[in-house]
């Protein structure tokens, strides 16, 4: 086995050497197994999802969008979290080291984790190695979960407004979500 960048191997066979087809291309998950309590996995992504970075030369802010740390340590009882963002690593780490001040994150995934398509950033949940009957993703941009639509739920992008309660009415959604999903898994 050869390794290339992207985190992709590719598998030789006597027979793959000989015939035309080319050499299978196996995805090797970006992340580790779970150990988190929860079967269930939320992937939210960051900017105009849980904040909004605001350039200045005197003072560069992040802003966080309201209730977004009540949200992420009442998910991470049921979910294990990962955050996946378009954005560079540096900054990144940068706003989540902000945000997640009770360490409820579990994963990080940023830019290069993502693939290009149509000049958009895509988040491919099959890459994360989770279970997709058990990942839900929320992000602002419905494209960036296009390979996912049905694990995708769409939330309106926030920039600063204070009376925001967006995060307020998905909660209570998401936990239905996996209560009903634990039922299914019960019952069959």
């Amino acid at each position: 086995m050869s390794s290339h960048p992207q985190n992709l191997l590719s598998v030789h066979s006597q027979n793959d050497i000989n015939s035309e087809e080319p050499p299978r291309v196996l995805k090797i998950p970006y992340l580790s197994p779970s150990t988190h309590k929860s079967e269930f996995t939320l992937v939210l992504d960051l900017d105009e999802t849980l904040a909004h970075y605001v350039e200045s030369e005197k003072d560069p802010k992040l802003l966080i969008r309201p209730g977004a740390q009540k949200f992420l340590k009442e998910m991470s009882e049921i979910y294990e979290i990962v955050i996946f963002t378009a954005a560079m690593q540096d900054y990144a780490d940068w706003a989540l080291n902000q945000l997640d001040i009770g360490n409820w994150i579990s994963h990080r995934l940023y830019r290069q984790h993502t693939s290009i398509e149509g000049g958009l950033f895509i988040k491919d949940l099959s890459r994360i190695g989770r279970d997709l009957n058990k990942t839900i993703i929320v992000d602002n941009v419905a494209e960036n979960f296009s390979k996912q639509p049905e694990n995708g739920i769409l939330i309106k992008s926030w920039y600063d407004d204070p009376h925001d309660d967006a995060l307020f009415e998905l909660g209570p959604l998401l936990k239905l979500i996996i209560n009903k999903k634990k039922d299914g898994i019960k019952n069959s």
